[in-house]
């Protein structure tokens, strides 16, 4: 039987990447009647700062989680429309994604922010009302349009960047692992896959500090073009090409299990994912890799340690929480081998405990 993640899905129906692309939404969606907009709170309040939008369009604003419950009832809400524009981070895009599936219509993502993928892939994350995680849901359609509009993410704060650079990173960590560790022929489009994931990585190692300072700076530069690019709509073609072979191995198994930790709600999907590369990479004794990671963190602003994380107290407790469900059969950590709860604790303790070289046995300096 074919699953979900057998399925190539190479991108959005439409992507447009362009200065000033927020300011035409009212003319992408001609096609349609009845549009309707599902956003947060402070998205909602950034973007009508930048642009309006039709008075007579159904806003519904959401705060809290891409749960079961806030989907069935925003989808109760808004079923006489038909097409639903999702504006604002991923956990909006994926509740908006999420709605339009539920009412089987077409779905516009627009990003708020540079922080996942979300806003071109056709699957949600799913938590419950507390904001742990529960499963990952993948749609029929991918998104009908997304855009990206540079001059407006422009104003994004530091943090979703930083941790959209994380989550993106571990397109590279993870899918190498899972095609390293699988037996036999694979695909073609899965070779596809780990092509983009080098490409991925490559561009956010060479110009993810220029895109920091150009945010910082709040001036306009190629290199915060390209990495938000990569970050939105680039990355999510790693996991359409490679499906299962191309989505989440130990770093996000680890993320998932942070979930459960109260310390990391406030901390956004990429930070813990970043983590969780670090994670992963120890539990498979790759620590050449983990020291390289180590600095470019320090220089992104991206945590390295439980600690950087919010968990100060009971970090032994912390670990087992989040190894006893990354180490569980139906995570993905054992996509890259089998692990268990003991050695992802192993792995958790080298990262917190592990000192970098001294740059003067790297440079001679």
């Amino acid at each position: 039987m074919i699953q979900p993640e057998d399925i190539v899905r190479s991108g959005p129906n439409q992507f447009i990447s362009q200065k000033g692309i927020y300011h035409e939404i009212e003319s992408l969606v001609t096609p349609f009647q009845s549009p309707a907009i599902v956003t947060g709170y402070d998205s909602y309040q950034a973007f009508s700062q930048y642009t309006k939008l039709p008075s007579e369009w159904p806003v519904v604003q959401h705060k809290g989680y891409s749960s079961p419950n806030a989907i069935t009832r925003i989808a109760e809400e808004l079923k006489s429309s038909d097409v639903i524009i999702g504006i604002g981070g991923g956990t909006i895009l994926d509740t908006a994604k999420s709605v339009a599936d539920a009412l089987q219509i077409e779905v516009i993502m627009v990003p708020t922010i540079p922080g996942t993928c979300a806003a071109s892939t056709p699957l949600s994350v799913i938590y419950d009302d507390k904001g742990n995680f529960m499963r990952v849901d993948y749609h029929k359609r991918s998104s009908y349009l997304t855009l990206i509009d540079h001059t407006f993410l422009l104003s994004s704060p530091l943090s979703y960047l930083q941790s959209g650079i994380g989550d993106t990173l571990a397109k590279w960590y993870e899918a190498e692992a899972i095609i390293r560790n699988t037996k036999g022929t694979l695909p073609l489009m899965v070779h596809a896959a780990l092509k983009q994931a080098v490409y991925v990585r490559d561009i956010l190692l060479t110009h993810s500090e220029e895109a920091v300072s150009s945010l910082k700076t709040g001036q306009l530069s190629q290199a915060f073009a390209d990495v938000t690019d990569t970050i939105i709509t680039l990355a999510g073609t790693v996991g359409g090409y490679g499906g299962r072979y191309g989505r989440m191995a130990g770093a996000h198994a680890v993320h998932n299990g942070l979930t459960f930790i109260d310390e990391t709600h406030h901390v956004l999907h990429g930070q813990k994912v970043a983590y969780g590369i670090l994670v992963q990479l120890a539990a498979e004794n790759r620590m050449t890799e983990v020291e390289e990671l180590l600095e470019l963190y320090q220089t992104l602003g991206l945590p390295r340690t439980m600690r950087e994380l919010g968990i100060t107290a009971q970090l032994e407790e912390a670990a087992h929480t989040v190894a006893n469900h990354a180490a569980r059969k139906d995570e993905t950590f054992c996509l890259i081998g089998d692990y268990t709860k003991e050695q992802i604790v192993d792995a958790i303790q080298i990262i917190e405990t592990y000192q970098p070289q001294k740059r003067s046995e790297h440079t001679g300096k």
